[in-house]
């Protein structure tokens, strides 16, 4: 429970002045307000994703051998399939079907990890437990 508490300190923290930062910014000086307008931002997400997290593990997290096992299965499944898609994606530069960037490489590959890790942990703790 402290781990969790200060871990919402030190957020509302680095938020509060990630937002101060920005409106300094804004205010002061007016080359920079685009700087200032993305560092609010980024203050104002973490403040969000802050207040998410401390509220949902008001009562502490809950973590057992299921929840382990089934964020473990998770990542091996996504880090599988991204596996696939680089070499899939490897193919279709060798044959010159499309023509990417390393830009677009990367963007592809950081979407698909992130949205195949959390979509089958959430598919498999919505199924119960792993076999």
């Amino acid at each position: 429970m402290e781990k969790l508490e200060k871990y919402t300190k030190i957020s509302y923290t680095l938020a509060f002045v990630l937002i101060m930062a920005g409106i300094i910014l804004v205010a002061m000086f007016a080359d920079y307000q685009q700087s200032g307008i993305s560092l609010i931002n980024i203050g104002a997400i973490i403040l969000f994703v802050t207040f998410i997290r401390a509220k949902r593990y008001r009562n502490g997290p809950v973590k057992d051998e299921r929840t382990i096992r089934i964020g473990a299965y998770g990542l091996s499944y996504s880090w599988l399939i991204t596996f696939i898609l680089i070499a899939l994606l490897f193919w279709v530069e060798e044959f010159g079907i499309a023509q990417m960037t390393v830009k677009q490489i990367l963007a592809i590959l950081m979407f698909t990890m992130i949205v195949t890790a959390k979509g089958i942990q959430w598919y498999l703790f919505r199924k119960g437990d792993i076999e």
